[in-house]
């Protein structure tokens, strides 16, 4: 009888053991910050910028820092997020708004973090004495396994220009593209990533799409342009603006998912 009690138990301990590690390297895209994006510029402005815990393979990625009120490390361990699990740092526009965000949680670090930035880096004093080791990225790179930056893309404006890259995760049944604003168009941030990676399936787009400005014609016509790309889903947040927001929740359906902050989306 002890012996069978003790089988059963070993079964039920390694079962227990295997669904925690699956639930640990389960690959998922959590919003640390952000707001619905339904909200107007003013308050984008004044509430905060996306920045996204992205878990692959058991790894843990933090593309951009956000803006909040708490410290970043305070808004992590409020999610259940430990700094000390961060693998790597992306930051997807090289105007670097988010940087005295970055050095909480490099300074809660053990060890040196890799931090990805879209070249040209407008100053790289903004990372002395920090824990950290700078990766200008100017062509596609690998950030860890099957997760990618297509390189930057440039857009030139009258303060000068502003470079942005775009994290791609690899999957075998298909991509999943986080964008940090899709300041180029979020249609030919989609075409970039078609460039890198040929024809595969993407099953996802999520970020802001820089649509507040934009007109309803113009609207319909990026979402006509994205469902043409055969795109699976979208998760729209920050920077999409209301308009945009209620048009591809009507043309899309179900297939716009929920993305503000707290929100995990398991991929």
């Amino acid at each position: 009888m002890m012996k069978t009690e003790l089988k059963v138990f070993w079964i039920l301990a390694i079962a227990v053991m295997a669904v925690c590690s699956a639930s640990k390297a389960a690959n998922r895209i959590t919003v640390v910050t952000s707001h619905s994006p339904g909200k107007s510029k003013a308050e984008l402005a004044s509430k905060g910028y996306l920045s996204a815990w992205v878990q692959v393979n058991g790894k843990a990625i933090l593309c951009d820092t956000g803006k909040q009120s708490n410290p970043l490390p305070q808004k992590l361990d409020e999610l259940g997020l430990e700094v000390n699990l961060i693998d790597a740092v992306v930051f997807t526009h090289n105007q670097l708004e988010g940087v005295p965000d970055l050095s909480d949680v490099l300074i809660s670090t053990e060890k040196p973090k890799k931090v990805f930035v879209p070249a040209p880096l407008g100053s790289a004093s903004v990372f002395q004495n920090l824990n950290a080791k700078i990766v200008e990225v100017s062509e596609p790179t690998g950030v860890l396994t099957d997760a990618w930056l297509v390189g930057p893309m440039k857009i030139e404006h009258k303060d000068g220009t502003t470079a942005e890259q775009v994290l791609v995760l690899d999957k075998p049944d298909g991509l999943v593209v986080i964008v940090g604003c899709s300041h180029p168009g979020v249609v030919s941030v989609v075409k970039k990533v078609r460039e890198v990676f040929g024809a595969r399936k993407i099953k996802l787009v999520a970020g802001g799409f820089h649509l507040q400005a934009t007109s309803k014609n113009d609207i319909k016509e990026i979402s006509l342009g994205l469902q043409r790309m055969g795109i699976d889903s979208l998760a729209l947040s920050s920077c999409t603006g209301e308009a945009a927001l209620k048009i591809f929740r009507k043309e899309w359906g179900h297939r716009v998912l929920s993305f503000d902050q707290g929100d995990t989306i398991t991929y």
